[in-house]
């Protein structure tokens, strides 16, 4: 499964570091379903188990120059959708 992932976001312009995946396209956005905040995907972790650990954040504050960081796991993932 972790291979199948790997490859797709290579395919969508992420660049492999070590155990990692930085995706530098701020097209990648996903949203909390329950607060519907937006959240930029910043780079993709794996596990020891070959597990993907999502970082992401978004901008807040009363001129959006502040920013919140979330790290999403695969138990995680079904409260986000794509935007």
């Amino acid at each position: 499964m972790s291979h199948r992932i790997i490859e797709s976001l290579l395919a969508l312009g992420g660049k492999k570091k070590d155990k990692s995946i930085d995706l530098l396209s701020t097209d990648l956005m996903i949203r909390d379903k329950d607060s519907r905040h937006e959240y930029t995907i910043d780079r993709v972790d794996f596990d020891e188990g070959g597990k993907p650990i999502v970082s992401c954040y978004r901008y807040y504050g009363p001129r959006g120059e502040k920013k919140a960081y979330v790290r999403l796991t695969e138990k995680d993932f079904d409260n986000y959708e794509p935007v």
